[in-house]
C-alpha cells in the first residue's frame, strides 16, 4: 500500500543525504496538520511571512528569517513564477533544492553545494491532497518555498524550509532513439503501444556470472554520471523461469534514485553509467550483483530492462 506522505516529506523522499526519512499522512508531525492550513511563528503569525526567499533564479536561494522559526502547519508559496506550462495531474517533476532546519537557520543540503537533484511524480496520492493542489498550480521554471517536517533517522520530527527550483517535466516516458546492437545471447524484447517491455522466451542456459549490459536502444540526451538523480521505468524478470516479478509500468509511475549512493542492488549502481538519456538497456544482474541470499528473490539472476528516461546531474 503506498502511504501518502505531506507536501515537505514528499519533496525531501529522494535526498538521502541528509539520512531523513519520511513522515507520513498517518504518522504525527510535530503538532501540525499534515495537509496544509496556517502556519505560525513564535508571534502566532504566519511562518513563511517570516521568510524572505532570494528570487534570482541564476544563483543559489539565499534563505532568511529569525531562528528558531516554530513551523506548526505544513505550507507552501511560490517565490519566483516560471514561464512553462503548469504542472499537471501525473507529470514527473524534477527540481533542485535547498533545505534548511527551521530551528537553527542551518543548511542541511544544497543543490548548488553540491547535492543531488530530485524528483516525484505529481498525483494526489502519491504525494498527498495538499501538495497536489500547490503543485498543479507551480509553472515550470518558478522558484517555489514549502514549510514543513521531516522524521530523522531517530524518529525525532523536524521542522524544515525547502526552496525548489523546477527545472523541467520528465517527457517522454520511454525510451526514444535508434536501434542498438544486441548480441542475441538473451531473450529478445518486445515492446507494447505505451513502450512497455515483455520478453519473448523465457532464459535459457547458464547465466552470466558477471552482470552484462545489452543496449537495445541508443538515445541521444545527456550521458548518465555517478550523482545523478535517474528517472526510468523498469521492468524485471527471474532467469530461472522468466517470471516477472516487478515492475514500474505496471505500477503507473516511473522510478528514481541517485546513481552510485547504494539506494540500488549493485548492479544497477554500477551499469547504468555513460548512457545517454533516451536509451534502454538490458541488464542481467547474478545473484552476487543483486539480492544475494536475502529475500524473496535470494540467490537469483535476474534480467531487467530499463528505460532511462532522465539524468538530473548534481551540478550543470
Amino acid at each position: 500500500m503506498i502511504r501518502r506522505r505531506t507536501m515537505l516529506t514528499t519533496a525531501l523522499a529522494a535526498t538521502a543525504a541528509i539520512g531523513l526519512a519520511a513522515c507520513t499522512d498517518d504518522e504525527g508531525t510535530g503538532g501540525g496538520a499534515s495537509d496544509g492550513g496556517g502556519a505560525s511563528d513564535g508571534g502566532g503569525g504566519d511562518a513563511l511571512a517570516s521568510v524572505t526567499v532570494s528570487d534570482d533564479l541564476g544563483s543559489e536561494p539565499t534563505v532568511e528569517f529569525s531562528a528558531p522559526l516554530e513551523v506548526t502547519a505544513a505550507q507552501a508559496e511560490i517565490v519566483t513564477p516560471g514561464e512553462g506550462e503548469s504542472i499537471a495531474e501525473g507529470d514527473t517533476v524534477i527540481w533542485r533544492s535547498l533545505y534548511v532546519d527551521a530551528s537553527s537557520g542551518e543548511t542541511l543540503q544544497s543543490w548548488w553545494q553540491g547535492a543531488p537533484a530530485g524528483g516525484v511524480q505529481v498525483t494526489a496520492d502519491g504525494v498527498g491532497d495538499a501538495a497536489f493542489t500547490f503543485l498543479t498550480s507551480v509553472p515550470v521554471g518558478s522558484r517555489f518555498v514549502m514549510t514543513g517536517w521531516q522524521q530523522d533517522t531517530a524518529g525525532q520530527a523536524r521542522s524544515l524550509i525547502q526552496v525548489g527550483d523546477v527545472d523541467r517535466v520528465v517527457s517522454p516516458l520511454r525510451a526514444d532513439g535508434e536501434d542498438g546492437d544486441p548480441s542475441g545471447d538473451f531473450p529478445a524484447v518486445t515492446l507494447d503501444e505505451n513502450g512497455a517491455p515483455s520478453l519473448e522466451a523465457a532464459p535459457d542456459g547458464d547465466p552470466p556470472t558477471s552482470t552484462v549490459r545489452e543496449e537495445l536502444i541508443l538515445g541521444s540526451g545527456d550521458e548518465t554520471r555517478a550523482g545523478d538523480y535517474l528517472t526510468m521505468h523498469y521492468t524485471g524478470w527471474k532467469w530461472s523461469d522468466g517470471e516477472q516479478f516487478d515492475s514500474s509500468w505496471d505500477r503507473g509511475a516511473p522510478f528514481g534514485f541517485v546513481q552510485g549512493e547504494g539506494q540500488v542492488i549493485q548492479g544497477w549502481d554500477e551499469n547504468l553509467l555513460e548512457l545517454p538519456v533516451g536509451s534502454q538497456v538490458m541488464l542481467v544482474i547474478p545473484a552476487e550483483e543483486a539480492y544475494g541470499d536475502q529475500g524473496d528473490l535470494a540467490g537469483e539472476t535476474l534480467i531487467f530492462v530499463i528505460d532511462v528516461l532522465d539524468a538530473a546531474h548534481v551540478t550543470d
